[in-house]
């Protein structure tokens, strides 16, 4: 079974979106079932708690370990099921201090992916993450530093922890990014591409010419769109920011990820 996190200001509709649901039906397919939650604190900046380490004084390691409970108690889940998580930004911080502290706690957790953002501080040393662990970033990413990630990985794999990292190229901007939302045919994508180029960010062809990832990426969400797209207008942002390698999470790495799964899952 797969714990999905989402990042900051995210739920658990991070589930819903179009990358995410690749990679979740993907899993799907091959067996794993998945629980999505949001969040214990939905006030402020709705972010998980990545670091207290404690089951009991973590608001949101003590609330999934009782909605484990719940699955277990109501579902054909069992205790022994396999665990596996996912998490984004700070879902990929959280998800790095969900599994190690259920796994130190005897839960059945057996790998993780955390997807731009770095291995919580409880766990960041040496030695200290011990679960089979994906690193993913993006050669853009200015919120999280790639560098970071980067390091995390370092630390983990020189420490002995099975893991691998994956990072996201940019592309030119192109049409077939956008058909993968649903409602999106070719007729729309067009119009988007098109839309994009006149930001100035990118020029007829699709190559960017905007030298400042930062500013490219700022003009791409204040694009003007046509109305008929308007209802895709936040999936279609999050395709532009993982066209330009910014910090957004991708399916692009989804069949590595699983087969790292398959290999600790019994």
């Amino acid at each position: 079974m797969v714990y999905l996190f989402h990042g900051t200001g995210g739920s658990a509709r991070f589930a819903e979106k179009v990358e995410t649901t690749d990679v979740l039906n993907r899993l799907v397919a091959r067996g794993y079932g998945f629980v999505s939650t949001s969040s214990t604190e939905r006030t402020g900046n709705r972010r998980w708690n990545a670091a207290d380490p404690s089951l009991t004084t973590n608001p949101d390691l003590a609330r999934l370990a009782r909605l484990q409970a719940h699955i277990v108690a109501t579902t054909p889940v069992e205790a022994n099921t396999p665990l596996v998580g996912i998490g984004m930004s700070n879902g990929a911080r959280f998800v790095t201090l969900w599994g190690q502290s259920w796994k130190n706690a005897a839960y059945p957790v057996k790998a993780i992916w955390a997807s731009h953002g770095r291995t919580a501080d409880p766990y960041e040393p040496g030695g200290q993450l011990t679960v089979p662990t994906v690193f993913s970033t993006s050669k853009n990413d200015f919120t999280v530093a790639p560098n970071g990630v980067v390091g995390s990985y370092l630390r983990a794999h020189n420490a002995g922890t099975p893991s691998e990292i994956y990072v996201s190229q940019e592309r030119n901007l192109n049409t077939a990014q956008y058909q993968r939302i649903p409602g999106i045919d070719q007729q729309k994508a067009n119009q988007i591409f098109f839309s994009l180029v006149a930001t100035g960010v990118w020029d007829g062809q699709g190559k960017r010419i905007d030298p400042d990832v930062q500013d490219a990426a700022a003009k791409a969400l204040g694009a003007n769109m046509p109305g008929a797209v308007a209802p895709q207008r936040n999936e279609i942002d999050s395709e532009s920011l993982l066209i330009l390698a910014v910090h957004q999470f991708t399916a692009e790495y989804a069949n590595q990820v699983i087969a790292f799964f398959d290999r600790y899952v019994p």
